[in-house]
């Protein structure tokens, strides 16, 4: 009770709830986009509105006819977060998760669908100062932030072929021309939990400007292992960004970025627990035992691990970008150069969970600091006059992502394990390697045309193709010789798989068609179909090297929506309903022995979102969202729940007989199940304040409120599910009024609310077992925090 009273009486924060006029007075994007706006519609930019590029145009927040929320950086900065993923306690509709069958952005529910392969590409792009970012995290601290825009819906005519289910598009904040300042922040809280980053613009003559960032962020373990008496999950990160801008006419501008982030985590990525031990036979109980013998107690706040594998992942993410504009009369033509790099470093690791060597991998990155993943880009477009009849954003994406550049992946499995060390089984033929490379190019162009002063016609389209080239092979691992004891003990025969490659090309469109009515000012109507695009691709299995070729996904979106401001611009009420159409959808389908990346039937998703902001003055903000998404499959066969499987062959016969079934390998229908990782309901809801004290001192306090609803994360297994939660997290400080300095202190999580990014079957087991996978944000979090600017 206690617990409801605190998220209704104040539930928010900075946090503010991404409506579009829930930004606080003053958050605003960068000086030239507002300029362009104020040229383009004298007086719409008014004080807690947003300005953002969601059409690759400055525009108010407001006037944009797209499902899109925006949060500030400084909305971020003050809620006490720290990382590009905890958008999804503040924006409606966002979720992000890091598990194999939840992994990376949902908007609406809709993300990655159980498992992709490193060379495909997730259904919701991620784009950072116009740059597609396709693997890692490029925004590792948020202290230069400007703004993030969760667009959702297919955003392929303007963001490319990987945004089939909308974009998070991030800008971070430009050097200023003439201004030498900076900035300085820093918190501390539970866990050893401290961020740290300061920023410096220096002036480079009358026409250029610098700007440095640097940061490092990390917290201890929160995960017990009692094996290797360690706490997994403590992190570190720390990485720096630097920016020139140089411009030296008012019709040429060129745009430098370098970014640099190196982390390390202590543990593997898969931080589980027990949450249930896998039953139904001698082999089962004799592994439960050895979990038991160490004082464990499975169960969903079970936070001890018994995996004996220690690691320790590392990574670094770096690239750099060259943005050049030139206005031509009214016109304007960018070009965007881009290249980055991801590199892991030697990871060993276990996923069985139990204190015994049942399942031992290894990820070698032999060439250190080369990359095993790299990406170029090149991006020319041209921008009409803004407040033409008709504009428009037309141009070329031409780019080149390579994966599996470095190193090789070796696992054992010994499935006797305690009763005996053999066999053991080289799972992956000795040292495997895969490699992909994906070229693509594509023409695009998107915009509207103004019927009358209230009636516009919006559309747009983009033709992508790709080629996509791919070659796997494995070679004898001296680790585990076949058919020899070495080191590790004797390894059963293998023979490793010579050079396999394949090969695809395919072109296909994207595009949308809608319309925006504005009766008034401050409202508008709009609506879009939409269809998106997900290019094709060639994987290979694991075990037996077998060659998958993946044929493009398609999605059918359809969206109506209201943006209205009322009384004085006070109230801002937006909504927009939604239904999606997903075919030849790109997932991990079990074929009898293995999961592979695979096309897989489809799903649907049909639902709404409302958002509503009220601004009772410059220093009182309350907000409130519901998003409903409704997610399911419409044909997915897929191995039979292991639940299922352990309550008995009735049971199987009557719930796992899709075809292609046999005796051996029942196969499961999960027409009608949700899709993984997607909750039915989302809340996010809030209050901002701000008062002054004097001249000389102000105070400022903000609360928020999540709320998720239960969410399955493996269709149709009866253990494989997070039961709702919510969270509440409150900001309080105090300083100058110019934000000269602030000292405040925060809570995320104040209950210590238990949640975990999922909770999935148990690998290499029968009989229902399952796991939790911990996260760092399913522990409370009270610390204080200090900003400087200057």
């Amino acid at each position: 009770m206690m617990k409801m009273l605190v998220a209704a009486l104040g539930t928010v924060s900075a946090l503010a709830l991404t409506t579009p006029a829930f930004a606080q007075a003053g958050a605003t994007a960068d000086p030239a986009a507002q300029n362009d706006v104020a040229a383009a519609a004298p007086g719409v930019v008014d004080d807690g509105d947003i300005v953002v590029t969601a059409t690759r145009r400055a525009e108010r927040l407001q006037d944009v006819p797209l499902a899109v929320n925006a949060l500030t950086g400084e909305q971020l900065a003050q809620s006490g977060f720290q990382n590009l993923q905890d958008i999804q306690y503040q924006i409606p509709g966002v979720q992000f998760g890091s598990s194999p069958n939840d992994s990376g952005f949902r908007l609406r529910g809709v993300g990655s669908a159980g498992g992709f392969s490193s060379s495909s590409e997730q259904n919701v792009g991620t784009v950072v100062d116009n740059v597609v970012i396709p693997f890692g995290n490029p925004m590792q601290s948020l202290g230069d932030l400007e703004r993030v825009e969760a667009l959702k819906g297919p955003q392929g005519t303007q963001f490319g072929k990987n945004a089939s289910s909308g974009v998070v598009n991030i800008t971070t904040r430009k050097p200023e021309l003439g201004r030498f300042g900076g900035s300085a922040f820093a918190s501390y809280g539970e866990l050893n939990d401290y961020n740290i980053n300061a920023s410096l613009n220096v002036p480079v003559g009358q026409t250029a400007a610098l700007a440095v960032y640097g940061f490092a962020r990390g917290n201890d373990g929160f995960v017990e292992n009692v094996v290797n008496k360690q706490d997994w999950g403590a992190t570190d990160v720390w990485g720096t960004r630097a920016k020139l801008l140089w411009q030296p006419s008012d019709t040429f501008s060129a745009y430098l970025i370098g970014d640099y982030a190196r982390g390390t985590q202590l543990g593997p990525g898969a931080l589980w627990t027990f949450n249930r031990f896998p039953t139904g036979n001698p082999l089962a109980a004799a592994r439960n035992a050895t979990v038991t013998a160490l004082g464990i107690t499975p169960g969903f706040r079970n936070d001890k691990s018994a995996e004996n594998t220690a690691t320790t992942m590392r990574d670094e993410n770096y690239g750099g970008s060259l943005e050049l504009n030139l206005a031509v009369g009214d016109y304007n033509l960018t070009s965007v150069s881009a290249y980055r790099v991801y590199d892991t470093g030697q990871i060993t690791f276990g996923i069985d969970s139990y204190p015994l060597p049942i399942f031992t991998g290894n990820n070698n990155t032999a060439a250190a600091g080369d990359g095993d993943r790299t990406f170029a880009s090149q991006e020319f477009r041209v921008t009409s006059p803004t407040g033409a009849p008709v504009e428009y954003v037309a141009g070329i994406y031409l780019s080149r992502l390579k994966t599996g550049l470095d190193g090789y992946n070796s696992a054992q499995l010994r499935p006797a394990l305690p009763f005996s060390a053999q066999p053991q089984l080289s799972i992956t033929s000795g040292r495997s390697t895969t490699r992909t490379q994906t070229d693509s190019a594509a023409l695009f162009v998107d915009g509207s045309i103004r019927v009358t002063d209230q009636f516009k016609i919006l559309a747009g389209g983009r033709y992508n193709y790709d080629w996509v080239d791919a070659q796997s092979f494995s070679v004898a691992d001296p680790d585990y010789p076949s058919g020899t004891v070495g080191a590790n003990g004797f390894t059963v025969p293998y023979t490793p798989r010579p050079l396999s490659t394949g090969s695809t090309k395919r072109g296909d469109w994207s595009g949308r068609i809608g319309f925006e009515v504005k009766p008034a000012r401050d409202i508008m109507f709009y609506g879009t179909v939409a269809r998106g695009y997900l290019g094709p691709t060639v994987t290979f299995s694991g075990l037996t090297g077998a060659q998958v070729t993946v044929d493009p996904q398609t999605v059918v979106d359809i969206t109506m929506g209201a943006k209205t401001q009322l009384f004085d611009r006070k109230l801002t009420l937006n909504g927009n309903i939604f239904y999606d159409r997903y075919k030849d959808l790109q997932t991990s389908v079990f074929n009898g022995l293995e999961f592979l990346t695979e096309n897989a039937g489809g799903f649907e998703a049909a639902g709404f979102e409302v958002e509503a902001t009220w601004r009772f003055n410059r220093n009182l903000s309350v907000n409130a969202a519901y998003t409903y998404s409704d997610t399911y499959f419409t044909d997915y066969v897929t191995a039979c729940p292991d639940s299922t499987v352990a309550a008995g062959a009735a049971a199987v016969a009557a719930q796992c007989n899709a075809p292609g079934s046999t005796a051996t390998t029942p196969l499961f229908q999960a027409r009608g199940e949700p899709l993984s990782g997607a909750p039915k309901h989302s809340v996010t809801a809030g209050v901002d304040y701000e008062q002054p004290i004097n001249d000389r001192l102000t105070l400022d306090a903000s609360a928020s409120y999540y709320y998720r609803s239960e969410t399955q994360y493996d269709p149709g297994e009866l253990y494989a599910r997070q039961p709702g939660y919510d969270l509440v997290g409150l900001n309080i400080g105090i300083g100058a009024p110019d934000g000269a300095w602030r000292v405040g202190a925060f809570a995320r999580n104040l209950f210590d609310t238990r949640f975990h990014a999922a909770v999935i079957g148990l690998p290499f087991t029968a009989g229902a077992g399952a796991v939790n996978w911990n996260t760092r944000d399913g522990r409370r979090t009270i610390g204080g925090q200090v900003a400087i600017r200057f």
